[in-house]
């Protein structure tokens, strides 16, 4: 029986010793745990979102688990940073070059993975050259090369692809190139992106309010007293992320009125509201199924507050239905959501219901054909 060492990266997860059933967002997820030999795998976190490395293979191999707050296995991978490290930038690239590292060391036909790879557009280089076959099918070297990881350099270009390369204190350098795809990123397809989706909003807590900090002196005069932090436009300029502030005497403050309207409603939609509304969600998802959930403001910006940026544009301001589309676009992946928002003015001056129409994992390449419906 190999031993196995479990460290604790952020408080405490528990060695299991009955194979308890796991459950996954991805079928790739749970084919690279099936992989792994069992006493590797016989790993339960009993706090959530906490990362737990496992040390295996007669202590040469450390694998990274992590479980969402559902306590749902998310992620498994090689991983090749100091296990005293904590990630918090890049959270998504890490993740992906790790499975991609376990998947190189645990795989019965590395043949076929190179031609997966290449069939999604990964192409793996040692020393800025195509890596070998056979350097990965002598694991033991390959592991050795892992083991002398000093730093990480990540490219992305023109919004498309991303270059990441680990670099090594012997001066050899591994490098992944990739696109910006969800899919390829996440190792999910879209009808579990948007399964992932719905259980962790629907689920979500926040553990604190995400109130900004403003910068002043970037706002500009529009009229009278009221200034604009000018954002970005998204495919076209009605659909921004402009938000709206008010000047009395020498203090600015964020516009939050009814004889404002326009600037109240863009404002409540872009940053984190004056108020903690209910909102009522009717998630659209792959395959025509529909789930219907209910998730307040508060947790909802909270989700979308990393990785996330966020444009919005009125369509009608009737005060029995004020009505906007709500864009959340993934920096990383390459995707967006895309909500459908309509409120009354008694309920966004209140605190009221908030109805939600989700569209979920909407490809950039499609987006321009959506606008143009």
């Amino acid at each position: 029986m190999r031993k196995i060492i479990v460290i604790a990266l952020i408080g405490l997860c528990a060695l299991s010793k009955v194979n308890a059933q796991q459950e996954f967002y991805s079928q790739s997820l749970q084919n690279l745990y099936n992989s792994l030999p069992e006493t590797c795998r016989n790993v339960a976190c009993n706090v959530s979102t906490m990362d737990t490395v496992v040390l295996c293979q007669d202590n040469t191999v450390p694998v990274v688990y992590r479980y969402d707050e559902n306590r749902v296995l998310e992620h498994i991978g090689y991983r090749f940073l100091p296990i005293d490290d904590a990630i918090t930038a890049d959270t998504w690239i890490i993740r992906f070059i790790e499975r991609e590292l376990l998947i190189l060391l645990t795989t019965k036909d590395i043949h076929q993975t190179f031609v997966s790879n290449r069939e999604n557009g990964l192409s793996i280089l040692l020393n800025d050259k195509p890596i070998k076959e056979n350097v990965i099918q002598n694991r033991q070297t390959f592991l050795n090369l892992l083991k002398h990881y000093q730093n990480i350099a990540i490219n992305f270009t023109d919004g498309k692809e991303y270059e990441v390369s680990l670099v090594f204190d012997n001066g050899q350098k591994l490098s992944f190139r990739f696109p910006a795809d969800s899919e390829l990123l996440t190792g999910m397809n879209k009808k579990e992106r948007d399964i992932r989706l719905a259980v962790q909003l629907k689920n979500h807590k926040t553990k604190f309010d995400n109130l900004i900090s403003p910068d002043y002196s970037y706002l500009q005069l529009l009229h009278d007293s009221l200034y604009v932090d000018k954002g970005s436009s998204f495919i076209i300029p009605q659909i921004n992320n402009n938000i709206y502030y008010t000047k009395i005497d020498s203090a600015y403050g964020l516009i939050f009125d009814r004889r404002l309207l326009a600037e109240t409603f863009a404002n409540t939609l872009i940053i984190p509201a004056h108020k903690n509304y209910t909102i009522n969600v009717t998630h659209r998802m792959y395959g025509n199924t529909v789930k219907k959930y209910t998730i307040s403001s508060r947790n909802f910006n909270d989700y979308f507050r990393r990785d996330y940026d966020r444009y919005f544009g009125i369509e009608s301001l009737d005060k029995e239905k004020l009505t906007g589309t709500l864009i959340l676009k993934d920096r990383i992946a390459g995707c967006i959501h895309l909500a459908f928002v309509s409120i009354s003015l008694n309920d966004l001056l209140n605190g009221g219901i908030m109805e939600m129409q989700l569209y979920s994992n909407i490809p950039q390449y499609n987006i321009k054909t959506l606008f143009g419906k």
